[in-house]
């Protein structure tokens, strides 16, 4: 299974058109050409914010493949983008990675529960040649981490195409503001973790994690986000 997240720079004063696009047209045309939109977002703060996020599953690349050769043969979908662009392109720039599933990745039991709050998604930069430690690190010490300082871990995967392929991508659900910076401070402040990363500059030469892209979504307006993300679906 893989996933497609996008990330879109909205012109000023269009992200009400974005939305309108997604829920007034988008539904009958992806159903019709198997478009797995599994969750929308408005990103509220991080870099280029505000920005239009989205994410679709697939089975595979092949999948993937077909199911846009389809939605693009469609002359539905260019009547709807000329209608909704209304002569100006709504999206400026947009980021696309493919993403497959990291093995800490915990299975949801709850998989069709709605999940709201904030969300957090991070891009992680893992160390060079690090990959199989950093996945050791976040199984055992990081997202218990993240659990404990009130956060629920939405999906953990890795990149398999797109700019950066060295990362990992986390998705968090926080209950609100409140919780998500209370828990990060919490983390940034936990000796454990502080410990964690000296034993791992001792060990390997340097911290598993380097530096990390941050977005904070809140779901987009009219969309449902459940906790499996469509795992397993496709």
């Amino acid at each position: 299974m893989i996933y497609e997240l996008r990330l879109y720079s909205v012109a000023p004063g269009r992200m009400a058109d974005v939305h309108t696009r997604f829920n007034e047209h988008f539904p009958a045309l992806f159903a019709k050409h198997g478009v797995d939109c599994v969750a929308r977002w408005n990103a509220v703060a991080g870099p280029d914010a505000p920005r239009f996020v989205y994410l679709m599953a697939y089975r595979d690349y092949a999948h993937r493949e077909a199911v846009w050769a389809s939605f693009y043969a469609d002359a539905q979908w260019w009547r709807i983008r000329a209608e909704t662009n209304a002569g100006h392109e709504m999206v400026e720039r947009h980021d696309l990675f493919f993403l497959k599933p990291n093995a800490a990745w915990p299975a949801a039991s709850d998989a069709e529960a709605p999940v709201g709050g904030l969300h957090e998604l991070v891009q992680q930069q893992i160390a060079p040649g690090q990959n199989a430690n950093a996945n050791v690190f976040l199984k055992e010490t990081w997202l218990p981490s993240v659990r404990e300082a009130g956060g629920r871990v939405l999906a953990v995967w890795d990149v398999a195409s797109g700019a950066g392929m060295q990362k990992i991508v986390l998705l968090y659900a926080w209950p609100d503001a409140a919780t998500w910076h209370a828990g990060r401070q919490a983390m940034d402040r936990s000796e454990a973790l502080r410990e964690a990363f000296a034993e791992q500059r001792r060990t390997h030469g340097t911290a598993l994690f380097e530096r990390a892209e941050v977005n904070l979504l809140d779901p987009a307006p009219g969309m449902t986000i459940r906790a499996g993300l469509g795992r397993g679906r496709a």
